[in-house]
């Protein structure tokens, strides 16, 4: 081998470990600190107040069981849906009204909660982004969506159409 076939060998390694190094977990979002919650690998859970009626949720947008095989679920204290995919798919008892700027609202009549979604592109990977609150707090849509809009100028990211 060469020093030019060396050189080349090392410069492509090099972009490879930094490709690599560049994807982000849920972890690595900027979140307001005031929020307390928990975090796990697969997602990151935080409430907006003390009373723990509305919070945020970082999903990674997987399309696989990931999320059925979490041992300890107390993080999901007050969360009704523990998978992210759970938050862009109507049924019955859930309605997503989809906005101009790729967000939706939802409704989860059968657990009675209320907020915004997106998915965002960080890193290479998907994001299901949810901020939520129960129907019955006083934390409203418009409240949430400019939390959203917040985080999404703090991560410097934009809701992709799902």
């Amino acid at each position: 081998m060469n020093l030019k076939e060396i050189f080349f060998i090392c410069v492509v390694f090099a972009l490879l470990v930094g490709s690599v190094c560049a994807a982000k977990d849920v972890n690595d979002f900027k979140i307001d600190k005031s929020y307390n919650g928990a975090y796990n690998g697969s997602y990151y859970s935080l409430y907006l107040n003390g009373k723990q009626d509305a919070g945020i949720v970082i999903f990674k947008n997987v399309d696989d069981d990931a999320y059925d095989d979490i041992e300890n679920n107390d993080a999901y204290d007050h969360l009704i849906h523990d998978d992210g995919r759970e938050y862009t798919h109507a049924d019955d008892d859930f309605k997503l009204d989809k906005n101009a700027d790729n967000t939706c609202n939802f409704t989860d009549y059968e657990h009675a909660e209320h907020g915004i979604v997106e998915v965002v592109s960080s890193g290479g990977e998907q994001y299901i982004v949810v901020f939520w609150a129960k129907d019955n707090g006083s934390v409203n849509n418009s409240d949430l969506a400019s939390l959203l809009t917040q985080f999404n100028k703090d991560n410097d990211v934009k809701a992709v159409a799902f």
